[in-house]
């Protein structure tokens, strides 16, 4: 038996003393404590920023149950409902479904995934994991159209094949391999909507499904992407689930798959409730990344996408709670509606700012749902006759659902009908001709700055279009590789100014951030002419500049006689400075001599009876200034897979005043 005298604990004490007092001894101790003393405000604060927006979400979650089924319930019908499925266009569903049984299903290799990580190519794995998750979809529609049976036994296979992958992230958004190698889990894009796909083919297809299968797809949606999403909103860390409450098209994207799967498979009213509070809180920072006037600074191809998810969304909640809830109500979506449509520059042309194509335009389902739906009355977009597509759209739009149910709106002219369409608050004008002058320019030009969501460095980009063609243009984007979204992104020069229809001062292209700005200046509208200017020596941040002002003039001629487009640089530089400014076009093209002086560089850019012609002069006030022409191809991997041509006005020697004049007319 050991016992312990007075003594030792003496001693013990002592000892502890002599340890303490060496601890406070150390010199960083008293600075790492009084930090730590004055974050625990900030740490409380936060504590309490979430406790109450918990109970914001819990009170409203409870308002919400009463509106939902006892059972889950989502879009899109049992496939026990023939009337409506055999209603549907099959389409080639069946055809594709067949062709997939002679394909081959294999797991997707570890060296494939972490190529991104070694090269930063993202094309080959994300081109393979789009073949192997299709089946997903077309095995399932293919089943709910034919009900035969036959494609049950392969898309289990397919859906026990999915549930082994280690990750349903796209390498891209797996930092460091992370959730592959299982050291951490959360939600991307694609993950997600795979959760969503497999949700509603457990929902449609029920016991047609093996109980095996369903407890699979109910297992793993909880663990990729349920319980990872009730983390993240009840604890308050979202880590790399920043999307929650962010601003661009992840919000909206990621919700739409985490709330549908929720209400597809969740069985407690009271659970499926939460999701639905969880999503209507945090989508409205979403539509902080749309200017007050409606533009989407992420360009056609992510309005789509963003704001296309988002109305899917929409509707899946508004079914769900038999339009007790209604997210199309919320503020700003009206505009953000409108934006597809009104960004129309010629009968169905779009101009490619930002991160797009330059073939982008509206989804016809997506048109047609909101001009339904939100009663803008667009009959052109209203004809349009919805297919099936993912499980997702299908369910959505290809069953009765609140558009169809609305009362039709009178039809009415487009947008395009009018002669301009302005964002101002993003500084983004679309000029086009008068009505019923087919054959003439239609001219998009932006200000805004180079801080925006899929951002180019932009400021005074603009584009023309003629005779179903666009000869000067905004590029757009690239195909995305690891720099895109990494530190050296405008490295490229489609995303840099370099790709852009502006100038190079002193050798330096534009910088990037929010202070690099076009601000509008003066404006004066009429029927006759349209024209505005800019002050964007911002975008340039150069001391030397003391003016950078750009004028764009585009005047309506009288029947049957051209329109035109005068884009007008002011510049002047302290001391003196090295000017040029450029155009682009993907159209062939040919100099022409001009009949009005050496110092004038004319050029001829499109094909016969599509060609446009632009004439480029250069002053400083007082006298021409020599110009010379030189061309290249911007080699970067563009989205249109061609190398676009890149015209670059140069004045010959340094100048203090420079006045560039470009007119473009047919």
């Amino acid at each position: 038996m050991t016992f312990v005298t007075t003594n030792t604990i003496y001693c013990g004490t002592r000892s502890v003393r002599r340890q303490l007092t060496q601890f406070l001894s150390q010199k960083w101790i008293f600075p790492l404590l009084a930090g730590f003393f004055l974050f625990l405000p900030i740490l409380n604060a936060q504590n309490t920023k979430v406790t109450g927006l918990n109970r914001e979400i819990e009170k409203r979650a409870k308002v919400i149950a009463p509106f939902l089924s006892q059972k889950p319930f989502c879009v899109g019908r049992s496939i026990n409902d023939r009337t409506l499925w055999n209603a549907l266009e099959k389409g080639s569903v069946v055809e594709d479904a067949k062709n997939l049984l002679k394909i081959p299903l294999q797991k997707l290799p570890e060296s494939l995934y972490k190529e991104y990580f070694r090269n930063g190519n993202r094309v080959n794995f994300q081109l393979a994991r789009s073949h192997k998750f299709r089946r997903i979809t077309v095995f399932a529609l293919a089943e709910c159209l034919e009900n035969k049976g036959r494609f049950i036994a392969p898309l289990e296979r397919t859906i026990r094949s999915i549930c082994d992958e280690p990750s349903w992230l796209l390498p891209a958004h797996d930092g460091n391999a992370e959730v592959y190698d299982g050291k951490t889990i959360y939600i991307d894009l694609v993950s997600a909507d795979t959760s969503f796909e497999l949700a509603l083919a457990s929902l449609w297809l029920g016991e047609k499904l093996s109980p095996e299968i369903r407890k699979l797809i109910r297992d793993n949606v909880e663990r990729r992407t349920l319980i990872p999403y009730e983390n993240a909103v009840k604890s308050g860390r979202k880590g790399r689930n920043w999307w929650i409450d962010g601003t661009n098209n992840w919000n909206s994207v990621c919700h739409a798959g985490v709330v549908g799967t929720a209400l597809a498979l969740i069985e407690d009213p009271a659970r499926r409730a939460w999701f639905i509070a969880a999503s209507e809180r945090f989508m409205s920072p979403y539509f902080r990344g749309f200017t007050p006037d409606g533009y989407c600074s992420e360009g056609m191809g992510y309005w789509n996408y963003g704001f296309g998810n988002f109305v899917e969304l929409a509707e899946i909640v508004y079914q769900a709670t038999s339009g007790k809830v209604d997210f199309l109500q919320m503020p700003k979506v009206r505009n953000c509606a409108l934006f597809g449509f009104r960004m129309e520059v010629s009968p169905e042309l779009y101009a490619a700012f930002a991160d797009c194509s330059i073939t982008a335009k509206p989804s016809p389902q997506l048109a047609k749902y909101l001009s339904q739906r939100l009663q803008f009355g667009f009959s052109k977009y209203e004809k349009y006759q919805d297919r099936v597509g993912s499980l997702k759209t299908t369910g959505v739009f290809c069953f009765p659902n609140s558009a169809t149910r609305t009362s039709r709106a009178p039809a009415t002219d487009t947008p395009l009908a009018s002669l301009r369409t302005e964002f101002p608050d993003a500084g983004v004008f679309i000029f086009r001709p008068k009505p019923g002058e087919t054959k003439q320019l239609a001219v998009a030009s932006k200000g805004g700055h180079n801080a925006e969501h899929h951002n180019h460095n932009d400021v005074g980009s603009f584009t023309v279009m003629y005779a179903k063609t666009t000869p000067v243009l905004d590029p757009g984007g690239e195909v995305y590789t690891r720099r895109t979204f990494g530190n050296n992104r405008y490295d490229s020069d489609l995303l840099n100014s370099f790709g852009h229809p502006v100038p190079v001062i002193n050798g330096h292209l534009q910088r990037t951030g929010r202070k690099a700005k076009g601000e509008v200046i003066a404006k004066k509208f009429t029927d006759e002419k349209d024209s505005y200017t800019i002050n964007y020596a911002s975008a340039y941040g150069l001391k030397e500049i003391k003016k950078l002002e750009r004028t764009f003039e585009f005047t309506r001629a009288e029947q049957g006689k051209p329109n035109s487009l005068t884009v007008t640089d002011e510049i002047e530089l302290q001391p003196t400075g090295t000017v040029e400014t450029a155009l682009l076009t993907y159209e062939p093209w040919e100099t022409q001599k001009s009949s009005s002086g050496e110092n004038e560089i004319l050029l001829r850019i499109g094909e016969e009876n599509k060609a446009i012609r632009v004439a480029v002069k250069a002053t400083d006030g007082k006298k021409s200034l020599p110009l010379k022409l030189e061309t290249s191809e911007i080699t970067e991997v563009s989205l249109t897979r061609k190398d676009p041509v890149r015209f670059a006005f140069k004045i010959t020697a340094p100048v203090a005043n420079a006045k560039i004049v470009m007119k473009i007319t047919p």
